[in-house]
């Protein structure tokens, strides 16, 4: 067996005690701007056509800053896992109105108007912007039920900003809420809610 180096001065921890990136809101740093790709039926697609690109981040500040830029989440097969989408659909142009908002006031300077009609995309790159996070529940191969965080959408300091979650039934409820009761101490009440062991996109070590 391998020799553990200061192993007395470990601080023990349980799986609960883990450090899981919950609903929220993050500052993020965008990574890259798809404009064109492959979506999860292997169906190609582009901008032109769908009118919406797709923003791909890491959360820039905080405990969870760089959690997306390991070598898990490399590849574009990985990008549902952190990116929004910014549409210039008619239907979704006071939706982008303020998501350029939320891109200008996080880097002061920065047109981002501009940099969207002469489509530099390349401009966005490296631009931090506020990002609301949801949680959805989702079952397991073992049948119990847990959660993973996703972007939803770009916001402003001056949103009223409350992340949600998604259930299995499709219901969405206050993420506050939901995470209160997920870190109850009674096991058996928070089984009887269906939050049994929620932390557990993946393996945390």
């Amino acid at each position: 067996m391998p020799k553990l180096d200061d192993f007395d001065k470990v601080e023990e921890s349980t799986a609960k005690t883990f450090n899981t990136m919950e609903p929220g809101v993050y500052m993020c740093r965008v990574q890259a701007v798809r404009t064109e790709g492959e979506d999860s039926r292997g169906n190609r697609w582009d901008s032109a056509k769908k009118q919406y690109v797709q923003v791909v981040v890491d959360v820039d500040e905080g405990e969870h800053a760089g959690k997306f830029s390991d070598d898990y989440w490399s590849g574009q097969d990985k990008d549902y896992g952190h990116r929004f989408f910014m549409s210039w659909k008619e239907s979704a142009r006071g939706m982008l109105k303020h998501t350029l908002r939320a891109f200008d006031e996080a880097n002061p300077g920065f047109d981002s108007l501009a940099a969207f009609e002469a489509d530099k995309w390349e401009l966005f790159v490296g631009k931090r912007v506020l990002v609301q996070w949801n949680g959805q529940e989702y079952e397991s191969n073992t049948g119990e039920v847990r959660m993973r965080v996703r972007p939803d959408r770009a916001v402003t300091e001056d949103d009223d900003a409350k992340a949600k979650v998604e259930k299995l039934d499709g219901a969405k409820v206050d993420a506050a809420g939901y995470m209160a009761a997920a870190a109850e101490p009674d096991e058996h009440a928070a089984s009887a809610n269906g939050l049994s062991d929620l932390y557990s996109e993946s393996v945390p070590f």
